[in-house]
């Protein structure tokens, strides 16, 4: 999981951590829903108080300020990217792609998938593209799942 040109660290969360990445969780998707006329905070704060889970959560700092998290659910299979947040004003700096190609390239390794799902007007859904993750259903509506599958050796 570890950078190269955009500087950050991870470490494990811990459960006291949970309000914290709630809080990026819901400000990120607020706007996000709020443009397909589907935001319902008491909704959204039940679904991330019942997905948080801070064993498979890292917390993303840089220069010793905490700027997001993740959080990785590894299955048999795949790994399910289940959450990337960082704080709008950290974003752009490279610090996601370089979390996911750490992920990608373990995946590799493994010979696993890499699965995440994103709200369909979030811009990220450009970069997953790029780095080679596959819409399944494109008709899906407010979220849409995508996976990433690694080269045959």
């Amino acid at each position: 999981f570890m950078a190269s040109r955009s500087r950050f660290e991870l470490r494990t969360a811990r459960p006291e951590e949970f309000d914290f990445a709630a809080e990026i969780y819901i400000a990120a998707m607020r706007p996000l829903m709020q443009q397909l006329n589907a935001w319902d905070e008491p909704m959204r704060r039940a679904a991330i108080r019942r997905s948080f889970k801070a064993a498979d959560s890292r917390i993303i700092s840089r220069d010793g300020a905490d700027i997001g998290w993740i959080q990785v659910t590894e299955r048999d299979a795949d790994y399910h990217l289940t959450q990337i947040q960082i704080i709008e004003e950290y974003c752009g700096l490279g610090i996601g792609s370089d979390i996911i190609n750490g992920l990608l390239d373990r995946a590799t390794r493994e010979g696993k998938t890499v699965s995440l799902s994103a709200v369909r007007v979030n811009r990220a859904i450009e970069l997953y593209k790029r780095m080679g993750f596959e819409v399944i259903d494109p008709k899906a509506s407010p979220i849409i799942d995508m996976v990433w599958t690694p080269a045959p050796r």
